[in-house]
């Protein structure tokens, strides 16, 4: 029997459409806090599904923060007996979950960040690496001296709490002083919302770091919104067609780029190389690079861009 699930919003969750056969899908459950992001993850699962003969079952809750939406999707595989799952966890709740299809046999494959539990392998990029990186950046780009802005998605959310970490950390070190360290939401209304409140009173903020694509949105929104796009150093965390517009006519300096199409892609091989009982990685880390006006028209950065 075959299932088709159809493209919306319902209910906070994103659903793709996926025509699969049950008990022989691989699930795929996204986080939130960026879609362009995540549809990159669906597609490297589909191009690996395609390549298996695997059908994927994709779906996720539209916010970082929505831990109930996450757990209803993933009621929904288990009583699909999906063979595997490749799962985004959005709060430690999820190790239950975990336990529970391990219990049902089937297995867990963690992607982009790591809680612990009974999950059979990680994929993901060292969020903390990532994060320094972009800290060296900022203290390149104001030659060692400045006072800097961090927007925190939410507290719960571990990838990011890593790179803020490694921002700060690199910052620091490159002789910057952190004056702003705000949580101001993982969806993006919100955190425009919460970022306009602070920058409109913040005239002396040379530099600003948001660790993920929601966040990064938001605030060059605000920074258009009050004139003052391209004024500060703003290096945010991810991609989208609105924030390589906004590189290309200088109102954001720069963003970390993740690949989340391998995240997706290993992610569903590493699943089915489990199920035939072949030996799998422990962790897999996928690459990233710093993207500015320097290196964007590079091929390479081109296509995982694109």
């Amino acid at each position: 029997m075959k299932f088709l699930i159809k493209v919306g919003i319902s209910a906070g969750i994103f659903l793709s459409t996926v025509s699969f056969v049950m008990a022989d899908c691989i699930g795929v459950v996204t986080a939130g806090g960026g879609q362009r992001y995540w549809s990159e993850v669906k597609k490297g699962a589909e191009l690996a599904g395609k390549e298996l003969g695997v059908d994927i079952y994709a779906r996720g809750a539209v916010n970082e923060g929505d831990i109930e939406g996450q757990r209803l999707v993933i009621e929904e595989i288990k009583k699909l007996r999906c063979l595997g799952l490749l799962l985004a966890p959005n709060s430690e709740e999820r190790k239950r979950d975990v336990t529970q299809l391990k219990f049902l046999g089937i297995p867990t494959v963690y992607i982009d960040r790591d809680i612990g539990g009974d999950r059979i392998s990680v994929i993901q990029t060292d969020n903390f690496l990532a994060g320094e990186l972009a800290g060296t950046e900022m203290a390149k780009a104001l030659k060692g001296k400045g006072k800097v802005a961090v927007f925190r998605p939410d507290k719960s959310v571990v990838t990011t709490t890593a790179r803020e970490k490694g921002f700060i950390t690199a910052a620091v070190k490159g002789g910057l002083e952190i004056v702003i360290d705000s949580y101001v939401g993982s969806a993006v209304g919100i955190a425009r919302g919460n970022a306009f409140n602070i920058l409109q009173e913040a005239t002396d903020i040379d530099g600003i770091f948001t660790p993920n694509e929601s966040t990064s949105v938001a605030v060059l929104a605000t920074l258009q919104s009050l004139k003052k796009a391209g004024e500060v150093i703003h290096i945010g965390f991810d991609s989208n067609n609105y924030l390589i517009k906004a590189l290309n006519v200088n109102q954001i300096y720069g963003f970390i780029v993740q690949n989340p199409f391998q995240m997706g892609y290993h992610g569903v091989h590493t699943v089915h190389r489990a199920l035939q009982g072949k030996n799998i990685k422990n962790m897999i880390e996928t690459e990233f690079v710093f993207v500015n006006k320097s290196n964007v028209d590079n091929i390479k950065i081109r296509l995982d861009l694109n």
